[in-house]
């Protein structure tokens, strides 16, 4: 993220899961708001994997600048939150 000291960062999701699953959920979700022009960080970013082990409930937050945080939520919805059951059509199961 830029270096300006006014910016308020505020979480978007927070990941969570044993065995690295938080942390890779929150590696593709960085990715996937990075690809759209949203800049973000990851609480814990460089110990997520010790944080998960040692308290898995803490989880790994998704931080992005406040003005950003609306579009970021409808961003990860349209990629995450795919009720059950739909699209397995398109994938021809």
């Amino acid at each position: 993220m830029s270096g300006d000291q006014d910016i308020r960062l505020v979480p978007v999701r927070t990941f969570s899961g044993g065995a690295g699953g938080g942390s890779l959920d929150a590696g593709l979700a960085k990715d996937v708001l990075e690809a759209q022009g949203v800049e973000c960080s990851l609480s814990g970013e460089l110990h997520g994997e010790l944080y998960m082990e040692v308290l898995p409930a803490a989880g790994i937050q998704l931080l992005v600048r406040e003005d950003d945080a609306a579009r970021a939520a409808e961003i990860l919805a349209a990629y995450f939150d795919v009720p059950a059951g739909e699209g397995l059509e398109e994938a021809g199961q």
